[in-house]
């Protein structure tokens, strides 16, 4: 079967407010289980949780809405990094019903860290032609030290045989792969987003070997993509984004 590519990827990224720290609720942290509290890595004096907030911020959707309609219908992979901002909404029905999709649709969630690298593995094993993955970060916890957090998703449209990018591997651990660019942050879509300022400020050339690694706090994972044509590359921002950290090399 062919190597699996990439031609399109559209980004966003919108800095949140609504953080408050744990111990400013009473009794919240007796409800959070204790291996999610270590799952954030973060100190228990620094903090943050996410509290639902209505409004009409959906990273997702305007990611979804710059790829655009594909040109035949083709499977959604919807990928979230953790829980709902509303438990009682069916997010993936939701995002489908709104933007009108054709074709299957399949939900992931609770990667976490590794929404954004191993669920490749998914998509080589999963994909026979064509098809369009949303990887959604909207974290539940915060870290005080840094700052209010920003919600992220990056679309990637994929297919078989010649592209603009080719997966070249992915998986969980520390990366064995050196050379060429390395692009590393701590939650799913942040190597993305730093790969892509590097693909609009001109330094991904062809030929060029891609390493996008996540670490968190529990795990890490990578993927591996080869410059064919960055030329071809179509690279959509899906509104104004903030491509801060976690570029090198």
């Amino acid at each position: 079967m062919p190597d699996l590519g990439i031609d399109t990827i559209a980004f966003a990224a919108a800095r949140r407010e609504e953080y408050v720290p744990l111990s400013a609720l009473p009794g919240a942290a007796d409800l959070v289980p204790p291996e999610r509290l270590a799952a954030a890595g973060i100190p228990l004096s620094r903090l943050m949780v996410r509290i639902p907030e209505d409004d009409d911020v959906d990273v997702t959707a305007q990611v979804l809405a710059a790829l655009g309609p594909p040109a035949v219908p083709q499977p959604l992979f919807f990928v979230r990094s953790g829980p709902l901002r509303d438990p009682n909404v069916a997010a993936l029905a939701g995002l489908v019903h709104r933007s009108g999709w054709e074709g299957e649709d399949v939900g992931l969630s609770h990667l976490d860290e590794l929404g954004g690298t191993a669920v490749f593995g998914l998509l080589e094993w999963a994909v026979e032609t064509e098809a369009t993955a949303v990887v959604c970060d909207e974290p539940l916890f915060a870290d005080a030290a840094c700052g209010h957090p920003r919600f992220a998703a990056v679309g990637v449209r994929v297919r078989r045989g010649a592209s603009a990018l080719t997966v070249s591997g992915c998986g969980e651990g520390k990366p064995a792969l050196t050379g060429g660019h390395r692009f590393t942050g701590r939650g799913p879509c942040d190597a993305w987003l730093a790969f892509c300022a590097a693909l609009a400020e001109g330094v991904v050339a062809d030929g060029d070997r891609v390493l996008l690694h996540t670490r968190g706090p529990l795990r890490e994972g990578w993927l591996a993509l080869l410059a064919v044509d960055v030329s071809a590359l179509r690279l959509v921002p899906a509104a104004t984004a903030s491509l801060l950290g976690g570029r090198s090399g």
